[in-house]
C-alpha cells in the first residue's frame, strides 16, 4: 500500500527555476510507487518547477491525494494555467487514480478552468471523492464551467467551493449537476452571494444527496427561502453539522428551520447532529421556545451521547432577558455560544437615544480600535514614494492594513459636508495601492477585497471581533470604498462585487444622503 507523503522541506518560498525544486524531485523519483500523497501547499511554483515536478510524477502509479492549495502566490494570471498544465500532464502519464484534489486558495478563476477541465474529465479523476476549490475566484463563469464536470464524479463525497462569488447563476448550474449525484457527505458553499433562485435550485439538489453529514451555507441569503431549505432538511437524517450563520434567516426563517429539525428527529427518533450554527441571523426572542424544543428533541433522540451538542446563537437580537433564560435553561448540558447579542428591538430603540460619542466609539470593535487616531505627517503624505516605503514598514498582513483603512476613513469623514478630508483620501489611495502590490497573488485574487469589505462591515467576517458593531456609522468607509473601487476595476468579478455591495448599502435610510456621491464615484470607471 502506498502511504508515503512527499512534500517540500521549505515553506513560504518562491520557486522560479527547475533547480529550485531539485530536492523535492529527488524525493519523488526515489520513492515513485510508494507515494500516496503529494503536498505542494505553502510555496509558490512557477512554470519550470512544475514542469519538472510533473515529469517526475510519471512513474507514481499509486498516487491518490493531491494537495495543491495555495501554491500560486504572486503568480501572473496567464502563468497559472501553463504551470498547472505541465504538472497535470506529467501526472496523467502515471495513470494514477486520484481520490483527493485540493486547489484551495489559488486564483483559478475562469482563466484557468479551461486548462483544468480536460484533466477532471479524464479517467484519472473518475474515482475522485474529495474536491476542494475554496477561495479560487471562480465567479459565475468559472462555476458554470465546473458544473459541466461535477455530475461525472459518481463517487464524490466532499465538495468545498466557498468564497467564489458564484452568485445566483453559478449556484443554479452547480445545483443542476449535484442533482445527478447521490453520494455527497460534505457540501460547503459559504460566501457565494447567492439568493432566492439559487437557493431554491440548491435545495432540490440536497434532496438527492441524503447521505449529507456536513452542510455549510454560511453568508448566503436565505430570508425568503427558509421553507425550501426546511423541505430539504427533513430528508437529511444523517446530518451532523449545519452552518447557516449570517444567512439573514430572521426570526421567522429560524423558526421554520428549527421546526423542520424538530419534526425530522421526532419522526426518525435518531439524531446525529452535533453542531448547529444560526449566528448573525437577526433572530429575536420569539424563537426562544422552538430553540428549546428542538434542542431537547435532539438530546432525547441522540445516537451518540458522548459528543456534546454545539449551538451557536451569537450576534442575534434576542435581548438580555432571553439570552439569560437560554443560558440558564441549558446550563452545561450543551455547548451554547451566545455572545455579542445585538439586543432586542426594545433595547435597540433605547440605545438610539444615547450620546453621539457612544455611537462614534461603537464604530470600532475592540480589535479595530488600534491605530484609529494616528494621523500621518503632511510631509509624508505629500511624498508618494516615501509614503509607500513607510507603509511597507508598518503593514505585514492584510488585516492590519484594512483596519487602518477603516479607522482612517471613519475619522476622516466630515458629517456636515458628507465628504472625506484631503489627507484621508491620500492615505486610503496609498493603502490600496500598497495592498494590491504587496498582498495580491494576481489580478483575480479576492483576498484584499474580501478582507477590506469584511472589516468595513459590507461582508460578514468569520471572526466577528474584526467587524464594526451593528450600530456603527459606516458613512466614511462606504465613501472610501467607492473612491478606491476603481482600483479593482481590472477584474470584472471584483468590480461587480464592490459595486453591488455599495449600491445595496446606500439603499439603507441612514446612508441615502450619500447616494449621489457614491453613484458618481462607482460609475466613473
Amino acid at each position: 500500500m502506498a502511504d508515503l507523503i512527499v512534500k517540500s522541506n521549505l515553506s513560504g518560498k518562491k520557486f522560479d527555476k527547475a533547480e529550485d525544486v531539485t530536492d523535492l524531485v529527488e524525493q519523488i523519483r526515489n520513492n515513485n510507487d510508494q507515494i500516496g500523497t503529494l503536498q505542494l501547499d505553502g510555496n509558490s511554483y512557477g512554470i519550470e518547477p512544475l514542469k519538472e515536478i510533473g515529469q517526475s510524477l510519471q512513474t507514481c502509479h499509486n498516487l491518490r491525494h493531491l494537495f495543491l492549495n495555495d501554491m500560486f502566490t504572486s503568480r501572473l494570471k496567464d502563468e497559472i494555467p501553463k504551470a498547472l498544465y505541465y504538472l497535470l500532464v506529467g501526472l496523467q502519464s502515471s495513470r494514477a487514480e486520484i481520490v483527493t484534489l485540493n486547489l484551495n486558495d489559488n486564483a483559478i478563476g475562469p482563466v484557468t478552468m479551461p486548462t483544468l477541465l480536460p484533466f477532471l474529465r479524464s479517467e484519472q479523476f473518475i474515482s475522485l471523492r474529495q474536491l476542494y476549490l475554496n477561495n479560487c475566484g471562480l465567479g459565475i463563469k468559472g462555476g458554470t464551467m465546473l458544473a459541466t464536470v461535477l455530475s461525472g464524479f459518481e463517487n464524490l463525497s466532499e465538495l468545498v467551493i466557498g468564497r467564489n462569488r458564484l452568485e445566483i447563476d453559478g449556484i443554479v448550474e452547480i445545483s443542476s449537476a449535484l442533482s445527478k449525484l447521490t453520494t455527497l457527505e460534505r457540501l460547503e458553499l459559504p460566501q457565494n452571494g447567492t439568493k432566492e433562485e439559487g437557493i431554491i435550485h440548491l435545495c432540490e439538489a440536497l434532496k438527492q444527496n441524503r447521505n449529507l453529514k456536513v452542510l455549510n451555507l454560511n453568508d448566503n441569503v436565505l430570508t425568503t427561502t427558509a421553507e425550501n431549505l426546511a423541505s430539504a432538511l427533513i430528508t437529511l437524517n444523517k446530518l451532523e453539522v449545519l452552518n447557516l450563520g449570517d444567512c439573514l434567516l430572521k426570526t421567522e426563517g429560524a423558526i421554520i428551520i428549527l421546526s423542520a429539525l424538530d419534526s425530522l428527529y421526532r419522526d426518525k427518533w435518531c439524531s446525529r447532529i452535533r453542531e448547529i450554527n444560526i449566528s448573525g441571523n437577526e433572530i429575536g426572542s420569539d424563537a426562544k421556545e422552538i430553540i428549546i424544543a428542538t434542542v431537547e428533541t435532539i438530546l432525547e433522540t441522540r445516537e451518540n451521547d458522548e459528543i456534546k451538542l454545539k449551538l451557536d446563537l451569537s450576534a442575534n437580537n434576542f435581548g438580555e432577558e432571553t439570552v439569560d433564560e437560554l443560558k440558564n435553561h441549558f446550563g452545561s448540558v450543551i455547548d451554547l455560544i451566545i455572545d455579542d447579542d445585538q439586543g432586542s428591538e426594545d433595547e435597540q430603540e433605547q440605545t438610539i437615544g444615547d450620546d453621539d460619542s457612544k455611537l462614534e466609539d461603537s464604530n470600532l470593535s475592540i480589535d479595530n480600535k488600534t491605530s484609529a487616531n494616528d494621523e500621518l505627517d503632511d510631509n509624508l503624505l505629500a511624498d508618494p514614494e516615501a509614503l509607500q516605503k513607510y507603509l511597507d514598514t508598518q503593514y505585514t498582513d492584510l488585516e492590519s492594513l484594512c483596519k487602518r483603512f477603516f479607522a482612517v476613513s471613519t475619522n476622516g469623514f466630515n458629517k456636515t459636508e458628507k465628504s472625506l478630508n484631503k489627507n484621508t483620501t491620500i492615505e486610503i489611495d496609498a493603502l490600496i495601492k500598497f495592498g494590491r502590490k504587496k498582498f495580491l497573488k494576481n489580478e483575480s485574487d479576492f483576498n484584499l477585497l474580501n478582507t477590506l469589505l469584511a472589516i468595513c462591515g459590507l461582508l460578514k467576517a468569520e471572526d466577528r471581533s474584526k467587524s464594526p458593531r451593528k450600530d456603527a456609522d459606516l458613512s466614511g468607509p462606504i465613501l472610501a470604498l467607492a473612491r478606491v473601487a476603481k482600483e479593482f476595476g481590472d477584474d470584472f468579478n471584483q468590480k461587480r462585487c464592490i459595486k453591488d455591495l455599495l449600491l445595496e448599502k446606500v439603499k439603507e435610510n441612514r446612508y441615502q444622503t450619500l447616494q449621489n456621491e457614491i453613484y458618481s464615484l462607482i460609475y466613473s470607471f
